[in-house]
């Protein structure tokens, strides 16, 4: 496994960019079907997030709560049934990106505030595709 890859395990993702209020904005599991939202980190189970290791390169998302679950792409990060929905998760100098599994397209917000989906799309090399993975202990 690539040193930058993070070692599987429970994490909450949370966006480089905090809110207009100041808050650090983590991904949130809103239900199956449900687009992931940022939502103010509060620690709760709904921002905790399975990180498990698929192949050499790529990572599986799963809601810690529903691991029979997965982050998939849709109109955004969609929780779907696990289907071996694959994500390229690399640590940079200022946080990781999370790309689809043929590094194509990004993990983001297009506004950094709360209830904002998590949208996918081209690389802008801004901090709202950054994130920062804090571990579950």
């Amino acid at each position: 496994m690539s040193d930058k890859m993070p070692a599987p395990g429970v994490y909450y993702i949370v966006n480089r960019v905090l809110s207009p209020t100041g808050e650090k904005l983590a991904m949130t599991f809103e239900g199956k079907g449900e687009l992931a939202k940022a939502m103010p980190l509060t620690n709760s189970a709904a921002q905790r997030w399975i990180i498990g290791k698929f192949d050499a390169k790529t990572q599986s998302v799963s809601p810690a709560d529903s691991p029979s679950l997965q982050a998939g792409w849709g109109k955004g990060v969609i929780i779907l049934p696990a289907g071996n929905y694959v994500w390229t998760i690399r640590k940079e100098d200022d946080g990781y990106t999370i790309q689809d599994g043929g590094v194509t397209v990004y993990w983001g917000l297009d506004h950094a505030k709360e209830g904002e989906s998590i949208s996918i799309g081209a690389g802008t090399g801004g901090e709202k595709q950054r994130w920062v993975l804090e571990s579950h202990a």
